[in-house]
């Protein structure tokens, strides 16, 4: 697995600059707003979806104020119904576990066969914190770093308006 450690030399070996930030464990964004008042990045979560049949997975970005809308995802996507990924799904292709779900988590991804889409919003914001596959840290960098890092990691995000 890739963990917080492995992220944090990876960010460093690529110049980009990033700090994280310690916590105590948090499942959700509203959890872990608590710790990081007074910090200024965008706040998100991370939603790890999959088609009705299993066959596709993506990890979508959002903003931690808006609700998902499959419909309109759906026909972004170009893709067929779809469902939140069971946590066995999500321990198989990210490593992970529920409430610590992260755009890092990719890298994790042997197959590579899961697709990145990142709301428009989020993207454009300046800042973002995402955990580094641990719930006890916030790393905060420039958004347009974050997706270039993941883009050299053979994730390219898909823009979408939701």
């Amino acid at each position: 697995m890739i963990n917080a450690q492995r992220i944090a030399a990876q960010l460093q070996a690529a110049k980009l600059p990033f700090r994280t930030i310690d916590h105590p464990a948090v499942f959700t964004a509203a959890e872990a707003d608590r710790y990081v008042q007074g910090e200024s990045f965008v706040r998100t979560k991370n939603l790890f979806l999959t088609t009705s049949k299993h066959n596709h997975y993506y990890l979508l970005l959002i903003a931690e104020t808006k609700r998902l809308d499959t419909r309109r995802f759906r026909q972004q996507a170009n893709t067929s119904r779809i469902t939140f990924a069971s946590p066995d799904e999500l321990m198989a292709k990210l490593n992970l576990t529920p409430g610590s779900v992260s755009t890092f988590g990719l890298l994790n991804n042997r197959d590579h066969d899961v697709e990145l889409f990142v709301d428009r919003d989020v993207a454009q914001a300046p800042t973002i914190g995402c955990h580094p596959n641990d719930n006890t840290k916030t790393t905060v960098l420039a958004t347009a770093d974050l997706l270039d890092f993941l883009k050299q990691a053979g994730y390219p995000a898909h823009p979408i308006d939701l």
